[in-house]
């Protein structure tokens, strides 16, 4: 996503959470601007905290200007328990305060720096788990779902501003968070893909590409998920 908004010539603003993330960010904001030419920074923040999430805003309108034309609301986490299973002392509210609380943070944050501006996009990454009953996933499954519904608000309340809101729901595909699955579930989950394979980091950012110039596209969730979820 990052390397596909600088292709087009935005400057990025990349967010990070962990010090194990830092080299790869950094990495990945000098690659931008030396192929791109871009300008590219990274921030280390947590989304779930609100004054954070001002922080990531402000550092980049301080880099870059007051205008933010782009927000992807991409962070995630999966837990991957029965919900009965959960612990009591937060394990299901941290996930939803950063897959859910995170994209409405950040939203909230960017919206006085597009609606001055009558533009703007706004895409959130959601999942076929909003759309499924999907076992181990309840938690993750209301986030997903709460983030497309957040999206359609605010697509009919700033389409005044020309501002568009829309979700990406991807199916499977082949990142960090998949590798942490049990082998035997992705194995399964490849198996019921009517395309017959899992998608690459590749196919959501091409999706992005087309919602970012898509102008007549609000309001709106894409699903690229090989036919896994075509039947619902």
């Amino acid at each position: 996503m990052v390397r596909e908004l600088a292709s087009e010539g935005y400057d990025v603003v990349i967010n990070y959470v962990t010090d194990k993330s830092a080299p790869k960010a950094e990495q990945l904001a000098s690659e931008v601007k030396k192929k791109y030419g871009t300008g590219a920074i990274t921030v280390q923040a947590d989304v779930s905290s609100y004054k954070e999430c001002r922080r990531i805003v402000d550092e980049g309108c301080n880099a870059f200007g007051d205008q933010v034309a782009v927000l992807v609301n991409n962070a995630g986490i999966m837990t991957g328990k029965l919900f009965h299973e959960h612990q009591p002392d937060g394990e299901y509210t941290r996930l939803i305060n950063i897959e859910l609380l995170g994209s409405m943070h950040l939203t909230h944050c960017v919206l006085p720096h597009m609606q001055p501006y009558k533009n703007g996009c706004i895409v959130c990454t959601s999942s076929v788990a909003a759309h499924m009953c999907m076992r181990l996933q309840a938690d993750y499954a209301v986030a997903k779902a709460g983030v497309i519904a957040f999206m359609r608000v605010i697509a009919r309340e700033n389409a005044e501003f020309n501002i568009r809101a829309n979700t990406i729901a991807p199916g499977l595909c082949v990142t960090d968070m998949m590798r942490d699955q049990p082998k035997e579930r992705t194995d399964a989950v490849r198996a019921a893909v009517p395309l017959g394979f899992l998608g690459e980091p590749r196919d959501i950012s091409d999706c992005l590409a087309y919602i970012v110039n898509a102008k007549y596209l609000t309001g709106q969730c894409v699903s690229p998920n090989g036919g896994y979820a075509m039947y619902l």
